[in-house]
């Protein structure tokens, strides 16, 4: 799978990395994930990996770096937008369990609203 490193400690050896799957982010820790292990990644870095859920975290294992510094300005692109910037806004909140979405016509179809999230 490929992802892109959004966040990297080096001196930690820990890293956070959104996977191609758009699935829960895949937590790296340790070099021994790594197959350079010479190299830590950093934010902004294409990664190929495998990962592995243990328990409700999926862990980040087999990494290798695809590209260094594919988008070195990634973290700074995430803190730079606030709530009512939606122009520059690069990722968003596309679904919450706070407010219910509205109803949609489809097709001429009214659809219903999407139901509340379960078990919050």
């Amino acid at each position: 799978m490929i992802g892109v490193v959004v966040w990297s400690n080096t001196a930690k050896e820990k890293a956070v990395v959104w996977c191609e799957d758009q699935a829960s982010l895949a937590y790296l820790q340790g070099r021994t994930n790594l197959i350079d292990a010479d190299y830590w990644p950093d934010a902004g870095d294409l990664v190929e990996l495998d990962s592995e859920m243990v328990g409700n975290l999926r862990h980040a294992r087999r990494v290798s770096i695809l590209t260094e510094q594919g988008c070195p300005q990634l973290p700074q692109l995430l803190r730079a937008t606030g709530p009512d910037d939606r122009r520059s806004q690069h990722l968003r909140v596309v679904s919450t369990c706070d407010q219910p979405a509205p109803a949609k016509r489809v097709a001429g179809f009214d659809l219903p609203p999407a139901r509340a999230c379960a078990g919050r």
